[in-house]
């Protein structure tokens, strides 16, 4: 193989990596939803968990809010049922900032893992997540936060 076909080869090949790893995160990616806060209640619109592309309406399985005043983000699950789950993104074990897989909330300090209800799946944490009260009507999600 000459020098010209080796820098060819390993051009394309960073430009399909750098392609897929664009594709992947945007498949995966973390939505930050718009929030007001009423009464001590977090108001989320239920159209923040839509995604709609051309004609066609899919449904994020969460959505994650920051919320001035509280130093810990809120993570909003979509359920069955237009039910929705509301847990605060700290361990309870040591109080880091947990991070979202999906379903699945670690915590990078000591490897404790929670499931989307707040339940201990792997220690060292032994209580489950803060989670909120959370009520809903026709177009929001209102989580109380006291």
């Amino acid at each position: 193989m000459d020098r010209k076909e080796f820098l060819k080869i390993c051009g394309f090949s960073c430009l399909g990596v750098l392609g897929l790893s664009g594709l992947m995160q945007s498949c995966g990616s973390t939505h930050y939803a718009v929030s007001n806060i009423k009464d001590n209640q977090l108001i989320i619109s239920k159209q923040e968990f839509e995604i709609t592309e051309n004609t066609t309406t899919r449904y994020r399985n969460y959505v994650v809010s920051k919320v001035d005043g509280i130093n810990y983000p809120i993570i909003i699950y979509k359920n069955l049922n237009d039910t929705y789950t509301a847990l605060l993104l700290r361990c309870s074990h040591q109080g880091a900032e947990l991070t979202v897989n999906g379903d699945l909330l670690t915590c990078s300090a000591h490897g404790s893992e929670f499931g989307k209800n707040g339940d201990v799946i792997q220690g060292p944490a032994e209580q489950q997540l803060t989670a909120f009260k959370v009520l809903t009507d026709a177009q929001n999600i209102y989580i109380q936060l006291s």
